[in-house]
């Protein structure tokens, strides 16, 4: 996969870096998991540190030394879920097979209670100018994997007509995985990237459909 700028990877808050035990990464993964179950179940005003570490099993002193704020651990859970899931695609990969990966790998990012929890936190972004800003930041490192796939199908696009075009992608999965959950079979997945190719104006034909 091509060089990206990534997102900024959140801040450790744990006091004095370096020293004393190192961080347990199965307690990392319990706390996120702890936080899209709070977000999906009680949305964005009831994901308190105090909710996730119950349900973590861990202290809220723990969750503290992690992350500044509930922004922070949002920023955490949406960045380190997107690189749990993000394909690994060898040098030459087509652009359609590629489109076809990450669909593959969106629709993992959305499955179980994280698809309800991204619902919740889309509903709030209106409300916080804070988290809008964070999530913006976050969504356009993300679509660049998908512009570079439009780019080798259409090249010369304008930004304008590709975001267009990732946000139609993003609502239909979101509508499949979250607003009414279904298993996505193989053809309704390659239907919805052969959607997505049309509407960027590339002529879908035998060539494309490999």
């Amino acid at each position: 996969m091509p060089d990206l700028v990534p997102d900024p990877i959140p801040q450790d808050h744990d006091g004095e870096r370096g020293r004393g035990r190192p961080r347990d990464p199965r307690k990392d993964i319990a706390i996120r998991d702890a936080a899209w179950e709070v977000l999906a179940d009680k949305g964005y005003e009831g994901l308190t540190f105090e909710a996730v570490a119950e349900i973590a099993g861990c202290s809220r002193s723990t969750l503290y030394r992690r992350f500044a704020s509930k922004n922070e651990l949002i920023a955490a859970m949406l960045y380190e879920t997107s690189r749990e899931v993000e394909p690994e695609l060898p040098e030459g990969t087509p652009p359609r097979a590629m489109l076809l990966a990450h669909v593959d790998a969106f629709i993992a990012y959305m499955s179980g209670k994280r698809g309800r929890g991204i619902v919740s936190l889309t509903e709030a972004i209106a409300r916080s100018p804070e988290l809008q800003a964070m999530t913006q930041a976050h969504k356009r490192n993300e679509r660049e994997y998908y512009f570079i796939a439009f780019r080798g199908l259409v090249p010369g696009l304008s930004e304008t007509h590709m975001s267009f075009v990732f946000d139609t992608l993003v609502g239909m999965i979101l509508h499949h995985t979250a607003v009414e959950p279904r298993d996505l079979a193989r053809e309704q997945r390659i239907a919805l990237v052969d959607s997505i190719i049309y509407l960027l104006g590339h002529p879908l034909n035998a060539a494309t459909a490999t």
